[in-house]
């Protein structure tokens, strides 16, 4: 039994299907209306003209009279199948010299029956259906002649026989009681041949013409007001059964529900569409640029919710994957450091991605020297950090040169040593990680994280992917420690993209421009100095001070929300 509750959650449930659908809705409809507009005005007009036959009672003959039959359903049917059949279109072909169709339908529950035929001249539709009427009565007519004139032969045989008694009988010495009734037989026999005269002269046919067609006046189609109103109708049907298809066979996440059914993980937030990020040439920090906007709330609420989990379990880094490109891993990277540093905390954002590395321009800040340069002893981590002068208390440590083996690299003793300096130097490392199902490097990353946040696309990332993504996170062990949407006024139905420019053999670099950088070796020996990371601490503020003199209580200033 479905409770009142559960009908209402149905009915919203259908109404934001039709709201995420609504353009099937639209296109359903107005190609609807198009088509049948596009008929009411082109379509060649065509006029109806309608005759009328009555099913009369027919008289059953015998060989011992005739009875009146009502007409029964039954009657009314066969009539119907008789007046299209291929007996009477050749009498009408004939009699009009050229063949013709009608459509014949009873009349309510009456015994009437109605033959419609259509012509683009009005006085075809009207002849048309005459024909039709006079040639079926004709043929009924005919049909009852010959069954009359064949009862009539049986009865003047049954006659002639009694006859030839009653003669012999006479000459013979018989009793006259049987002539008598012989007499008597032959009366009766004569009695039944006056009637069956009588009955096949008063009604033959079995049915009757009740009204002739006229010649119409007005066209019967195309008929613009009915007509668009159908179409419109249809259309939305159509549009409508198009978008509970499309969404039953949609795969997309798109709410969250979709998110947890998928991964079995908590949505602790959705961000909605940006029309700058639209362009990918153009990376947007809107929780800098536009501290109003609706997208920033959302930040400061994923922000919040992060927070919460804190308080359970601590968090001094974080690792923000997504299953494919494309679904808004480094914005979210980019703003949830500039909304945790908005409430005073010292936080810093890593650039992990090695094979298409993004977070740095979202700063504007230079991909070199970075990562890579600190992990191959090129460079210092205080000379690769990068403080956001606009953002106190946000560093950026770029990706620096892309190697040939980022997976190999992120796994190495160095790799840790570096971030387990970099969780002492800061309140908050949050990590920018390439997609996790073309390549391993997340899965590397997640020993350098206390949790996982995975960031899904809104109507373009498959939920076969998201939970491809949560179970390759739970094979190794991590906390995830929730999903983001992002991207959530975006309609379904946008171009997916794909893992191919991720590419896999020889990590894709030649394919997609991921050549060794000079001075970059090919083999996994990497060496980092270990005094350097110990040396270097956290970088540099924008003052110049370094990152480590900076006392890690906070003043209250540091804690607005900007």
């Amino acid at each position: 039994m479905i409770t009142g509750n559960e009908s209402s959650s149905y009915f919203h449930a259908y109404v934001d299907v039709l709201r995420r659908r609504m353009r099937w809705v639209l296109a359903g409809t107005l190609i609807g209306l198009a088509g049948s507009v596009a008929y009411a005005f082109t379509a060649p007009h065509q006029y109806s003209a309608t005759a009328q036959l009555l099913v009369e009672p027919s008289a059953v003959v015998g060989a011992f009279g005739s009875t009146a039959q009502p007409v029964s359903q039954t009657d009314v049917e066969t009539e119907l199948q008789l007046v299209t059949s291929t007996q009477v279109r050749q009498k009408v072909a004939v009699a009009l010299g050229v063949p013709a169709v009608i459509s014949a339908a009873e009349v309510g529950q009456t015994n009437v029956i109605a033959l419609t035929a259509t012509s683009r001249t009005p006085a075809d539709a009207a002849r048309i259906a005459n024909a039709y009427a006079d040639q079926f009565v004709a043929y009924q007519a005919s049909v009852g002649s010959r069954n009359l004139r064949a009862t009539e032969s049986q009865l003047r045989s049954q006659i002639q026989g009694v006859t030839s008694q009653i003669k012999s009988l006479r000459g013979s010495k018989r009793d006259s009681a049987e002539e008598a009734a012989l007499l008597n037989q032959q009366a009766v026999l004569r009695e039944q041949l006056a009637q069956v005269r009588v009955s096949g002269a008063v009604n033959l046919a079995g049915v009757g013409i009740v009204s002739r067609a006229v010649v119409p006046t007005a066209p019967s189609s195309p008929k613009p007001v009915s007509d668009v109103l159908i179409g419109l109708v249809a259309g939305l049907a159509v549009g409508v059964a198009g978008a509970f298809t499309r969404d039953n066979l949609d795969d997309t996440v798109s709410t969250a529900q979709s998110v947890e059914r998928a991964s079995a993980a908590t949505a602790l937030g959705s961000v909605p569409l940006i029309p700058a990020w639209r362009n990918r040439t153009e990376p947007m920090v809107v929780t800098a640029a536009e501290p109003a906007a609706p997208a920033s709330e959302s930040y400061r609420a994923l922000r919040t919710s992060i927070q919460f989990i804190r308080q359970e379990r601590p968090l001094r880094s974080v690792l923000v994957a997504s299953p494919s490109a494309g679904d808004g891993k480094t914005s979210t990277v980019a703003n949830l450091g500039v909304a945790f540093a908005q409430v005073g905390e010292r936080v810093v954002v890593v650039s992990c991605d090695l094979r298409r590395p993004r977070l740095s321009s979202f700063f504007g800040i230079e991909e070199q020297p970075g990562l890579t340069s600190v992990l191959l002893g090129n460079s210092t981590l205080e000379q690769a950090l990068t403080p956001v002068r606009a953002v106190p208390g946000l560093w950026v440590l770029p990706s620096g040169p892309v190697p040939p083996n980022p997976a190999e690299l992120l796994s190495l003793e160095p790799a840790s040593e570096l971030f387990a300096a970099l969780r002492a130097e800061f309140d908050l490392v949050l990590i920018d990680s390439p997609p996790v199902l073309p390549v391993t490097d997340a899965v590397v990353l997640t020993r350098h994280a206390d949790a996982t946040l995975i960031a899904v696309a809104s109507g373009r990332t498959r939920q076969s992917d998201l939970r491809r993504t949560a179970e390759r996170f739970a094979q190794v062990g991590t906390f995830i420690a929730g999903i983001v949407i992002n991207q959530t006024t975006r309609q379904p139905g946008y171009r997916r993209y794909g893992y191919g420019r991720y590419g896999y053999g020889r990590y894709g670099y030649e394919r997609y421009g991921y050549a060794p950088q000079d001075g970059v070796p090919e083999s996994g020996n990497v060496q980092v100095r270990l005094t350097d990371l110990r040396r270097a601490g956290a970088g540099r503020t924008a003052n110049g001070n370094s990152v480590a003199d900076r006392p890690r209580s906070y003043a209250a200033e540091d804690r607005t929300d900007r």
